[in-house]
């Protein structure tokens, strides 16, 4: 298919506003999938950033009894659309509980301007294309990395080339969605230049200092990525999607480069690594943490979404805690060997998980552990069993989430073949705090009340046993008191939620 030709001069991505459950906190974090985009478009365009969330992270408009949306409201955003008058209008989704703020960026965008383009890229479009450009509004998907596929599409937009021979997009012409396949993913990450922080609003993010996790030791703060693709085959995830299974990784010195670039012209104090993988090449890894000793760096970090545990050793955790990390966030999954192994396929030995805990406490390291119930084929008694695995731990502070079908997952396609999720099922009841899976052995709504009544006795024991209160609240809060105040809020969070329940079933 021909597209006709546009003179395409001015591109403006966004970040849309962002809605939440009246009980989970707000973030605002730079959205450095933007910010590389910017980067690499930058030489062929004008380019500018509008991340709706950090410029109306005070605005708040409740959406129901249970959620709430913040950031810039409609009429600001058209202002914004109007003054910058863009040609191609890139927006960012990376959550599909986020898609009608997406999509109703793209339908503002064309009330403002009919003759505007506009494309959606990130995890949520990347998974649900044909979903996705129902919409009229939304003229092109960008599926998986956008810095190989953006630049391709807009050339050949400029010149009128076939869309059809642009790999990694979808689009509709007369017979419906085409979607062209990914032909490959980016090999050399040190070739991509540093994300366009300079079109950011830099110090709005480091004066709300809300980052992912929505807790920080210093500030400013901010994150960065030095890896992408994961090797495992968890069956609940999604980011496969995006940057596919070959873990791929920027040189250690490319990352100290950056990490250099954030202390000279920004003053941060804290980096937050967003990888899946960062230990993944120990090697590497060890490159980096040597390198910010060696460099001087002082910085605080931590990796919030995670550290694959079975890439961990004594030797690598004393040279994460030289280069200044501070917390450990380990994805357990499950107290369970077979779940972990038959029912999410995640490559880890549960023995080793105490050792490594162990190591980073005994080095002066927090730990948080992650754990994920509900799965199609666990049964109550393997649920049962990961809760008494996660009070045995012996970690500083434990989380447990719901399982979620996410749109391209293999737990969505084993779900919908079951019939353990209704057909019906909205993208934004897709949260790790909703129960949507049912299957023989458990309902959603049982799932929810076994976390709530976890998490109530667990905050009751924190609180009366002394012992415990003493070293995960007393002494957490004495090292770091910026956590206090943050994991007060949990704590308070918690209790409604298993209050909430109690009363729910006295009822």
């Amino acid at each position: 298919m021909n597209f006709p030709s546009r003179d395409i001069q001015k591109l403006l991505l966004i970040q849309p506003p962002f809605t939440l459950l009246r009980d989970e906190a707000k973030g605002c974090q730079v959205p450095l999938g933007l910010g590389y985009l910017a980067a690499v478009m930058k030489p062929r365009l004008q380019v500018h950033i509008l991340d709706a969330v950090v410029e109306g992270y005070a605005t708040e408009v409740k959406v129901d009894s249970e959620r709430f949306t913040y950031g810039l409201t409609d009429q600001e955003i058209r202002a914004a659309l109007s003054g910058y008058a863009p040609d191609l209008v890139g927006v960012s989704c990376l959550f599909s509980t986020q898609w009608r703020n997406a999509h109703r960026i793209c339908q503002l965008a064309k009330e403002v301007n009919p003759e505007t383009l506009t494309v959606m890229g990130g995890a949520h479009p990347s998974a649900a294309p044909m979903q996705t450009l129902v919409d009229q509004n939304v003229d092109f998907v960008v599926t998986g990395e956008g810095e190989q596929v953006f630049p391709q599409l807009v050339e050949a937009v400029r010149t009128g080339q076939p869309i059809s021979d642009v790999a990694g997009i979808a689009y509709r012409d007369g017979s419906g969605v085409k979607i062209n396949s990914r032909k490959s993913f980016i090999e050399d990450l040190d070739a991509l230049p540093f994300p366009a922080r300079h079109l950011l609003p830099m110090s709005k993010y480091f004066t709300i200092d809300r980052p992912h996790g929505t807790m920080s030791r210093f500030s400013p703060n901010t994150s960065m990525i030095t890896s992408r693709g994961c090797p495992a085959h968890c069956v609940f995830c999604s980011i496969q999607g995006v940057w596919g299974r070959t873990f791929r990784a920027r040189s250690a010195e490319n990352v100290l480069a950056e990490l250099e670039l954030l202390v000279r012209d920004y003053g941060v104090r804290e980096v937050h690594f967003e990888d899946d993988n960062l230990t993944y090449d120990q090697m590497r890894a060890r490159q980096i943490f040597d390198g910010m000793v060696e460099r001087g760096l002082h910085l605080a970090w931590t990796a919030p979404n995670g550290l694959a545990i079975h890439t961990l050793n004594d030797q690598l955790l004393e040279a994460m805690k030289a280069s200044g990390c501070y917390r450990l966030h380990l994805a357990v999954e499950s107290g369970d060997p077979e779940v972990l192994q038959r029912i999410i396929r995640k490559p880890l030995r549960l023995e080793k998980v105490p050792q490594i805990v162990a190591s980073a406490k005994r080095l002066g390291l927090e730990v948080d552990a992650f754990f994920v119930i509900g799965l199609p084929g666990e049964t109550r008694d393997q649920i049962r069993r990961t809760f008494e695995y996660a009070d045995r731990l012996q970690a500083d502070h434990v989380a447990f989430y719901i399982a979620t079908p996410y749109p391209g997952t293999d737990l969505e396609a084993l779900c919908r073949a079951q019939g353990y999720i209704s057909p019906n099922l909205a993208f934004d009841d897709l949260r790790v705090r909703r129960g949507n899976i049912a299957t023989p052995e458990f309902t959603g709504a049982e799932l929810e009340r076994m976390i709530a009544s976890w998490e109530l006795r667990l905050t009751a024991r924190q609180v009366f046993e002394p012992r415990m209160f003493f070293e995960r609240v007393i002494m957490r809060a004495w090292r770091d008191p910026r956590w206090a105040i943050g994991h007060g809020a949990r704590f308070a969070r918690q209790w409604l939620r298993g209050l909430r329940w109690f009363w729910q079933f006295a009822r």
